[in-house]
């Protein structure tokens, strides 16, 4: 097995398995894609951090090939000097697929350069959007310009008045490191309702 034919990929700058697709992510279907078995270790190691491939390893020049553990298989997308740019999860039922010819798979000695170890991050994508969103957010705010909108967040939180925009600021911090997903709600509220 050198090829795997017609499956769906969904590229991104980070790694998503298949749940963690996005409806707005831009899906493509691949119609032959080279796939390679290598280490445990180097897949890890290529699917957690920043690397460059040394193409000329590779039996043949693609810009998107399929890697596998054995365990688990990762589509990556590469320019032309090896970087990759991209990385994508199988669907399930296609990566089930595939991994039950496994022993059909061509085993790759694969050789890569780590450009930039990434920290391994057991935060879900869809809480990272939420971090990246709140973290612009509050680098945009400007506490005396903004002091009504800080209020307003803070009363529509906690239930409760607050003066002192030191302690509202960084209460709101705190809040995106214990419970994102309550402070985004409730920013998201907050600007549908100044919008209107």
């Amino acid at each position: 097995m050198d090829y795997i034919y017609d499956i769906v990929l969904n590229f991104q700058d980070e790694y998503y398995d298949f749940y963690e697709w996005q409806p707005n992510d831009k899906i493509i279907n691949v119609k032959r894609v080279p796939i390679y078995k290598i280490s445990n270790k180097d897949y890890l190691c290529i699917k957690n951090n920043e690397v460059t491939i040394d193409k000329s390893n590779l039996p043949k020049q693609n810009k998107i090939i399929l890697l596998t553990s054995g365990i688990e298989i990762m589509a990556i997308l590469m320019d032309s000097t090896g970087k990759v740019i991209k990385k994508s999860g199988l669907l399930f039922e296609e990566s089930d697929d595939i991994l039950q010819d496994k022993d059909e798979i061509r085993e790759l000695n694969i050789k890569y350069e780590i450009n930039k170890r990434n920290n391994t991050n057991i935060m879900s994508r869809i809480s990272k959007e939420k971090s990246k969103y709140l973290n612009k957010y509050f680098k945009n705010i400007n506490k005396s310009k903004d002091e009504y909108l800080l209020k307003y967040i803070y009363y529509d939180i906690y239930q409760a008045e607050e003066k002192d925009l030191d302690i509202i600021f960084n209460k709101l911090i705190e809040l995106s490191k214990k419970d994102i997903s309550k402070l985004f709600e409730s920013v998201k509220k907050v600007n549908l309702e100044l919008k209107r």
